[in-house]
């Protein structure tokens, strides 16, 4: 009903008579807190009410919130994956050396170079030697010579000196102290007579040719004339036999320890055996000679050298490699670690999305205003976290996971991958050195015979 107000009429009215507004209602008011304030309408599926919307930002706070707890779990594996990335890199730098080096490649040509050169030996290598030569055989002999000789001539030194038998005394011990020379003396007769020997056995094996010997020749050749033509040594011969000074000095050796065998035998009650005496002496001085005379082989010993050589570079290689290869599994177990700790914080990030998201979903299936029908599920699979989709259609706020994107790229940049292949190429790169084929030819020097140790002569 209009309530009428006049002026100037009667009853003592003053006004003149006005309409009263219509009420205002609000539809249905809120009465409790998850009760609309407005009456829900339908909307389509690819919107997001206010209430799904605000629900998709407290789940966006959470999840940034989780992702800012992860930050020192991540700072801290990347830190471990970035210093495994620099060790292994470091470890992988010697071997990268030994590549430009190429000590393994001239290590393999040299023993190849070798074994062409006494390709023509045949049965008898120059670079064999029995195994009785062996260096350790050799000193042993020498020593054990060497220790007869100091006491089989102890005696006779305190007897020229007037030495007492008392072992308290300077002198007893002081007579042992030749027998230091005489090892010496002996070691230095053998190592002086190896050289020429070899050099003239060497040449006088491998020549080419040679002359009629009879005992005329013989004769001229021994008090006449030693070397009756000029001679030309080759350059890949060894140098020439020079003889004096070491069959001088191994004469003189010879000559003194007989004498004092001779003198040692005069103190003998048999007389007759003074000189069988001395002859056993000389015979064990002049085998302790020629013993260490026989080992001496330049060609045995040059192999030695290539092959420790070879060997060495090997050694290095594999040991190179291998802790190489310890550095790489150390940091890919270090990749593994960080790949994992990323992935913990990408799953707590997207747990929250995931169940605000259901969430949405099963509201949207009780009231139905949106349909009963579900938008599909994207079909691309984008692995971009800040894209907080979970239906096709419809998207929610936008994530700042700036952390999380530095790092997945850290995890590209340092992939284990890298560095397994940079691996294989430096084992490729060396294996390939130690594979080196070195072409062979007929000789050194040119032709065939040459180099072998031969000498022509002027003719």
């Amino acid at each position: 009903m209009d309530d009428v107000r006049h002026v100037g009429g009667s009853n003592g009215r003053r006004y003149l008579p006005v309409p009263c507004p219509q009420q205002l209602t609000l539809g249905p008011t809120r009465l409790a807190a998850d009760e609309p304030v407005a009456q829900p309408e339908p909307y389509e599926a690819h919107q997001l009410s206010h209430r799904e919307a605000a629900r998709l930002i407290r789940a966006r706070s959470e999840a940034e919130e989780a992702l800012a707890a992860s930050h020192p779990a991540l700072r801290e594996a990347g830190e471990r994956l970035i210093d495994a990335w620099h060790q292994a890199k470091n470890a992988l730098h010697p071997l990268a050396v030994l590549v430009a080096e190429r000590e393994l490649q001239d290590a393999a040509r040299e023993k190849r170079r070798n074994d062409q050169e006494h390709a023509d030996d045949g049965a008898e290598d120059r670079r064999s030697q029995p195994a009785w030569q062996r260096p350790w055989v050799i000193w042993a002999v020498i020593l054990v010579s060497a220790i007869y000789d100091t006491v089989f001539f102890a005696t006779s030194f305190r007897d020229a000196i007037d030495a007492p038998d008392d072992k308290l005394s300077f002198e007893y011990w002081i007579s042992y102290v030749p027998g230091f020379s005489i090892a010496m003396a002996l070691i230095l007769s053998g190592s002086w007579l190896a050289v020429p020997l070899f050099r003239h056995r060497s040449r006088a094996d491998r020549r080419r040719w040679r002359r009629r010997l009879g005992w005329r020749v013989l004769f001229r050749r021994v008090f006449v004339a030693w070397r009756p033509e000029d001679e030309e040594r080759e350059r890949e011969d060894l140098p020439w036999p020079s003889w004096p000074l070491p069959v001088g000095f191994a004469s003189l050796v010879v000559g003194v320890l007989g004498m004092w065998a001779w003198l040692r035998g005069d103190r003998l009650p048999q007389p007759e055996l003074r000189w069988p005496l001395v002859g056993l002496l000389v015979l064990l001085t002049i085998a302790a000679i020629a013993f260490k005379a026989s080992s001496h082989n330049p060609y045995a010993d040059r192999k030695e050298r290539i092959r420790q050589r070879r060997q060495a570079a090997v050694d290095r290689y594999a040991a190179l490699a291998a802790d190489a290869e310890k550095h790489l599994a150390a940091h890919a177990k270090t990749w593994q670690e960080f790949y994992l700790a990323v992935e913990d914080a990408a799953v707590v990030v997207r747990r929250h999305l995931t169940d605000a998201w259901t969430e949405v979903a099963e509201a949207r299936a009780r009231h139905g205003l949106t349909g009963m029908v579900a938008p599909g599920f994207p079909t691309n699979g984008s692995d971009d976290l800040s894209d907080s989709r979970m239906f096709e259609g419809l998207a929610g706020p936008a994530l700042r996971v700036t952390a999380l994107r530095q790092a997945v790229e850290t995890l590209n940049r340092y992939r284990p991958e890298a560095l397994a292949e940079e691996l294989d190429v430096l084992r490729r790169q060396l294996n390939a050195q130690l594979a080196a084929g070195w072409r062979p030819v007929l000789a050194i020097g040119g032709g065939p015979g040459v180099g072998n140790g031969a000498s022509t002569s002027q003719r």
